[in-house]
């Protein structure tokens, strides 16, 4: 059971190194979204695995609101923005095999003559299209719920305090 929820956390944190690696940040940052990926995606695994969610998007809205506090958080302790921190953490939850599984299915029904199977391939199509539309809405409004609830400090993180 631990080790699966281990080998989720260890590939979402490399993942979420590799996206934080493509910007080019401090190596500090890149240690920082690694770990975050990897404790979000282990938290949405751990929901759908073990506390059985009903939707993939419940989940994902939740682990993605993890990361906006733990990002908003980090942030003021590394002295950097938070969406720097946070959002190359999010880039491993995209639903992208949702998203590839939808084209096929569309490609499929275009391609059908038998209209039972046409039926059949346009309810799959829309049930993956709006898994992946639910899901990365979830990762968008999660992590920016917190940072504009947090907008204000986000300036004041990159600043040092003034010493009077």
């Amino acid at each position: 059971m631990i080790e699966f929820i281990l080998k989720d956390m260890f590939f979402a944190a490399l993942a979420g190194f590799g996206f934080a690696y493509a910007c080019n940040p401090p190596l500090k940052t890149l240690i920082a979204s690694a770990c975050l990926a990897a404790i979000a995606h282990g938290f949405r695994f751990t929901l759908m695995e073990y506390f059985h969610f009903q939707t993939l998007a419940i989940a994902t809205f939740m682990a993605s609101f993890c990361i906006g506090c733990l990002g908003i958080v980090l942030a003021k302790v590394m002295k950097t923005p938070a969406e720097i921190i946070a959002f190359p953490a999010l880039i491993p939850m995209i639903p992208g095999i949702y998203a590839y599984k939808a084209i096929l299915y569309l490609i499929s029904f275009i391609r059908s003559e038998n209209i039972n199977a046409k039926s059949d391939f346009l309810v799959q199509f829309f049930d993956y299209f709006l898994t992946t539309v639910s899901v990365t809405l979830a990762l968008a409004i999660g992590v920016s719920v917190t940072l504009l609830i947090f907008f204000e400090q986000s300036f004041m993180m990159t600043r040092h305090a003034k010493k009077d």
